[in-house]
């Protein structure tokens, strides 16, 4: 505005207002303030409308859903624009197709947004005339693989944070949801933690769809099944529970279901958190759950007649029912002879035992029962430990918590100074510990020894309970010498006969002489030609290994 005109706006109203008296301008003035004063309380009530409104349709509402789709797409947009508020990933595309306005909601950056141009958004721009219903509208325009008609506003919700689009219409109180999503995801890769020579070197991801594509891979088979679940009130995290159907014990899947109905809590984001919700006793150290990275060593076990679980986001399957038979096997057993595999189990329940009473054995021999050793041996070691400060107990105690502080620091180091860290540690446990004369050579030994024995464990979580089972082996053997290292061991042996995984005995039937045709593939290995059954214990329904 030029200054010319603004003088001249200026004076007319000077004019104008010289031309009312001074009442006049009040009472103008006052109702001025009361039309704000209207306007103010319009706004207010307004306002209480809307919350009334709001209110109302989370009563009309399903129980679970925030709100109901109406027939106003400025209304839905509206809702949703409020359950998402401050979600800036979430992103709104407005588009006008035949008919009306279109709204697009999705995931920036977990949809394909590629495909939801190519075979949505151009068929939709593209249309001169809508279809009766949505349905149709999917069947004859959209061209994505997957399209799906959702009334229900929690799924709708649901499927656009799990990078599914969503698109509504004008004049239609419900959505489709398009299969769009495009996972940040790393790539198969070889087993970390079970390595085999001569086996596949794929494992697990941390996609749920990928893990389950691994195993129709190798099993062509209707038979196994596939139902997914939701876990975690709010992280509502997939997880898939697969089995073969004409094989696994009765009532064995629906206890699963049932167990996993169970699960209360507000996230799940790892796969050790649904086995602690499952499991019979969960302050057991011993692992009533086996957990694999492989998908052979998950399809055996389907065929065996047990049940596995898949947690999105994890790459690990747990397989259920457990057994100490089970824990103690490796994939590479079946790779390798059946001789020189059977030899490897015995090896490996040689060594669980050595990695639990190794130690109490030590301070059982030296502090009261000596006289268990030869006479040159018992000399040998009365001559080391005269060096030595400390009881026998003390000795093995410090020598476990360096070994625990060692084994940890390697395990949270990176893997490029891990080896160094290897070395210096090796160095100080077996030379510069011994030098010091806090501990006789003797222990360092037989520590070196119990650390060799718990790292032979094909499962990690077996391992790790075997560490946790020297400490009250040794503080029995302080007490009560070689008594006090049988009573540990028959409390150890009583405690795993209690054990049951989803009703099975956890020692899986090692003593129960029903169950010796279970011995072909438990403590050794028969060649597969003389293997014609399933294992008895898990109770499949056909024991039968030949196909139909």
């Amino acid at each position: 505005m030029t200054m010319g005109k603004r003088k001249r706006r200026i004076g007319a109203i000077l004019r104008l207002s010289a031309g009312f008296p001074a009442a006049s301008l009040a009472a103008a003035a006052g109702s001025l303030g009361r039309l704000k004063r209207l306007l103010q309380d319009g706004r207010e009530i307004a306002g209480g409308l809307a919350d009334v409104a709001d209110r109302l349709r989370k009563v009309a509402a399903p129980d679970g859903e925030p709100f109901i789709f109406t027939t106003r797409l400025a209304e839905n947009e509206r809702l949703l624009r409020q359950v998402y508020q401050d979600c800036d990933d979430i992103v709104f595309r407005s588009f006008v197709t035949a008919g009306g306005q279109g709204l697009l909601v999705y995931l920036d950056g977990m949809t394909d947004t590629g495909l939801v141009e190519l075979h949505v958004l151009k068929p939709l721009l593209a249309l001169r005339e809508r279809p009766a219903d949505l349905q149709a509208l999917a069947d004859r325009v959209l061209t994505a693989s997957s399209v799906t008609v959702a009334a229900d506003v929690g799924n709708c919700l649901e499927a656009v944070l799990t990078g599914n689009p969503l698109v509504l219409l004008d004049g239609i109180a419900a959505g489709l949801v398009i299969e769009a999503v495009r996972h940040v995801k790393r790539g198969v890769e070889e087993a970390k933690a079970e390595t085999v020579a001569r086996g596949p070197h794929d494992s697990f991801t941390e996609t749920l769809k990928d893990n389950v594509v691994l195993i129709r891979r190798r099993a062509r088979d209707a038979d196994i099944k596939v139902r997914i679940f939701q876990v975690g009130a709010r992280s509502r995290t997939a997880l898939a529970l697969v089995y073969a159907a004409s094989i696994v014990k009765p009532g064995l899947v629906a206890e699963v279901e049932r167990r996993l109905s169970k699960i209360r809590v507000d996230q799940i984001t790892l796969a050790a958190q649904v086995e602690e919700f499952i499991v019979d006793h969960p302050w057991s150290p011993f692992p009533q759950t086996y957990v694999t990275e492989r998908p052979d060593t998950m399809l055996i076990s389907l065929y065996e007649g047990r049940v596995a679980l898949i947690v999105d986001n994890t790459p690990h399957a747990i397989i259920v029912p457990c057994t100490l038979s089970s824990l103690l096997q490796s994939t590479e057993d079946f790779t390798i002879q059946p001789v020189v595999a059977s030899l490897m189990r015995v090896t490996r329940y040689i060594s669980a035992a050595l990695g639990i009473f190794l130690p109490a054995m030590y301070v059982a021999i030296v502090s009261y029962n000596p006289g268990m050793l030869p006479t040159s041996l018992a000399i040998s070691i009365a001559e080391l430990r005269a060096r030595t400060p400390y009881p026998a107990f003390m000795e093995v105690i410090i020598m476990e918590v360096i070994l625990e502080i060692f084994q940890e620091a390697v395990v949270r180091l990176p893997q490029k100074v891990a080896p160094a860290a290897s070395i210096v540690g090796g160095f100080v446990i077996g030379t510069t510990i011994v030098q010091a004369g806090l501990v006789n050579a003797l222990l360092v030994v037989a520590t070196a020894g119990t650390a060799i024995a718990s790292y032979t464990m094909p499962s990690y979580n077996l391992g790790l309970a075997l560490r946790w089972l020297r400490v009250p082996t040794i503080v029995a053997a302080s007490v009560l010498g070689f008594y006090g290292v049988v009573l540990a061991y028959l409390a150890i042996i009583i405690h795993m006969c209690s054990l049951r995984s989803f009703g099975e005995s956890f020692l899986g039937g090692l003593f129960d002489v029903t169950l010796l045709e279970d011995m072909q593939d438990k403590l050794v290995r028969v060649p597969m030609p003389r293997m014609g059954s399933r294992p008895k214990v898990f109770g499949p329904q056909d024991r039968s290994r030949v196909g139909d």
